[in-house]
């Protein structure tokens, strides 16, 4: 199916009194969007980790284009529409973070990726599932804070985390990775509730073909057991504000923008009116004011 690039969603999102994330059941989803049984699954991970090549697996075709340079914009989204095992799936192929912090541009532009994100994902109904995308190597802090970004951050810890080790057609068995590793994610503050190892790539002259369709198997039984009935979301301007608020969070403590500059962008990017945009770009000055009184960094630790 074609992919579908993430806009600002036509029709009016759920909006929830309660500015915390909370559960929200079939009957609150848009039929006009989301059949009521379609579940929502974000893949992320840094560029060249190879999200995009897992979508292409999962579809059984090539629908997204592979990238291994640094070239996407982070909180960048892709959407696709997907059967596996009788589940009804909305793949949303995100970028994460490709470096520890953010320049201004860099911060302004992801705010305006993750108003698209967060204004789809709720029109959708929210996020029923977390897919971690790691190329199997070294964890760095940049793979620990796109957790603590999507987790954390963007779900309040309230939604699943799967995680998907690519590249590991040199492994027999592949599973052998994770015996070695797993410690090693459980010592960064990671926290999954399945595993796959898997490549997603025939290789040249199919010489990883047995390996290419076992992924294929091992990645639809991990979304058959991880799909769930229940989205969490929240009203659309509070869950970007606040993800708004952890994002500025990533970028180094020096200034990136007034108040003027942020206004514009969410009006004229992000579409928002200038009093929902004002009161938005408040919460962040006051949050950030609070943080440097406290002496905190603005950096992850």
């Amino acid at each position: 199916m074609k992919p579908e690039k993430l806009l600002d969603a036509g029709s009016k999102p759920v909006a929830l009194k309660d500015p915390n994330f909370k559960l929200l059941v079939s009957h609150y989803m848009n039929p006009r969007k989301i059949s009521q049984l379609a579940q929502n699954v974000v893949i992320f991970g840094e560029t060249g980790a190879g999200k995009s090549s897992l979508v292409n697996l999962i579809m059984g075709a090539k629908v997204a284009a592979t990238s291994y340079g640094a070239d996407g914009c982070t909180l960048e989204s892709t959407l696709y529409e997907t059967n596996v095992k009788g589940h009804s799936l909305r793949i949303f192929d995100t970028v994460g973070l490709n470096e520890p912090h953010l320049n201004a541009e860099q911060y302004l532009t992801a705010i305006e990726k993750a108003h698209r994100l967060v204004t789809a994902l709720n029109d959708a109904g929210g996020v029923h599932l977390l897919v971690f995308c790691v190329r199997g190597g070294r964890i760095t802090a940049t793979t620990q804070n796109n957790y603590r970004l999507f987790y954390e951050f963007l779900c309040c810890r309230l939604v699943p985390v799967a995680l998907v080790i690519t590249n590991l057609e040199s492994e027999t068995p592949m599973e052998r990775w994770w015996q070695r590793n797993s410690q090693e994610f459980a010592r960064f503050g990671i926290d999954v509730i399945a595993h796959a190892c898997i490549t997603c790539t025939p290789g040249y002259g199919n010489m990883y073909a047995d390996k290419y369709e076992d992924s294929k198997g091992i990645v639809s039984e991990l979304l058959a057991k991880c799909a769930v009935q229940h989205a969490y979301a929240a009203e659309t301007r509070t869950w970007f504000t606040n993800f708004s608020i952890y994002l500025r969070r990533m970028v180094y403590s020096q200034h990136v923008h007034n108040r003027k500059q942020m206004v514009r962008m969410l009006t004229s990017r992000c579409g928002m009116n200038k009093s929902d945009a004002e009161v938005a770009v408040r919460r962040i000055e006051q949050e950030q004011g609070d943080r440097d009184e406290d002496g905190r960094a603005c950096t992850i630790q």
